[in-house]
């Protein structure tokens, strides 16, 4: 017979909270199948921390704390929580915490059951390590095959970052699931920065963050701005198989299985959308196709929704 409470055991560990202390933790889910879930647009996991209740206590109960995430919250498949100091500070004794999952058609489960989480002002030295506070949950559902990848939301965020008005640095770096990705901003001007420049530029980055697993990618549109077509074959041939050409597989036809005619292209198979005619005219003519496009040099949501996928793909799916 099968013992839920050994399950449940599993999924929820105390908790311990010190005063005064940054607490900080994430919330993580698999699926019946124990594959990881991620949620939906529309659907709301929260997490709750309340007063444990004392029997026959006059007392005035304490408001119950909690964190609501969507979608757009999810961090390399986690969903992270930050208690600040001040908040802390009010706390002292035991807790229960728990988690629901609302999904946006209605239905409504308690994932994560009352469970211990204590506070208090921490006597000696606190211990630190890898995925403390670390709160495990299972959802009643089966993730669908989607073509989903965790980090989507985060990449998708830096490329928009990069490619904002507002950016005023030749690069950036974030570390995303596993890989440092350095990516070139369209904004950089070759009059301040040459070739030689801005790869050092980009080593002494990689140097200062201490980058284990890098990759370099940018010049989204090297063919319209041409001088970006020099720096590109630079870049490229310094940094090898570590520089993702996001520009020219984006733009690569998909041909007929029975002959050498262009149906598609990967930009197209990335966001499943059919091309029409004058689509494949901009194909051939090695152009993306306006659907992607915000203007001429900016993508739209689902352009870079396209250069996350492929970013996830070469960098974080390889790692080489």
């Amino acid at each position: 017979m099968l013992n839920f409470d050994s399950i449940t055991d599993s999924f929820s560990e105390p908790l311990f909270v010190y005063s005064g202390s940054t607490f900080d933790g994430c919330i993580s889910l698999e699926d019946l199948h124990k594959k990881p879930f991620y949620i939906s647009e529309g659907d709301e996991l929260i997490l709750f921390i309340q007063k444990k209740s004392k029997k026959n206590s006059t007392e005035k109960e304490e408001q119950a704390l909690s964190f609501t995430f969507t979608c757009n919250d999810e961090i390399a498949g986690k969903y992270p929580f930050k208690l600040s100091p001040e908040t802390t500070a009010s706390l002292n004794g035991d807790y229960d915490y728990y988690v629901c999952l609302k999904f946006a058609d209605g239905d409504n489960y308690q994932i994560v059951p009352h469970t211990t989480l204590r506070a208090s002002v921490p006597y000696g030295v606190i211990e630190y390590y890898e995925e403390k506070n670390h709160i495990h949950a299972r959802v009643p559902r089966v993730m669908a095959e989607s073509g989903y990848e965790p980090a989507l939301f985060e990449t998708q965020e830096f490329i928009e970052n990069t490619e904002s008005s507002d950016n005023q640095s030749n690069i950036r770096i974030r570390h995303i699931r596993g890989a440092d990705i350095v990516m070139i901003s369209n904004n950089f001007d070759p009059d301040k920065t040459s070739p030689t420049e801005l790869i050092a530029e980009i080593n002494n980055k990689l140097e200062y963050y201490g980058a284990k697993n890098p990759y370099i990618t940018g010049f989204f549109y090297s063919s319209l701005l041409p001088y970006q077509s020099d720096y590109k074959a630079i870049v490229k041939e310094a940094f090898g198989q570590r520089f993702i050409d996001v520009e020219e597989i984006l733009k690569t036809p998909v041909l007929s299985e029975h002959s050498e005619l262009i149906v598609s292209s990967i930009a197209f198979d990335l966001i499943r959308q059919k091309p029409t005619e004058e689509d494949i005219l901009k194909i051939m003519h090695k152009e993306y196709p306006d659907c992607i496009m915000q203007d001429e040099r900016n993508f739209n949501d689902k352009g870079r929704y396209a250069v996350a996928k492929i970013i996830i793909k070469e960098a974080m799916n390889n790692g080489i």
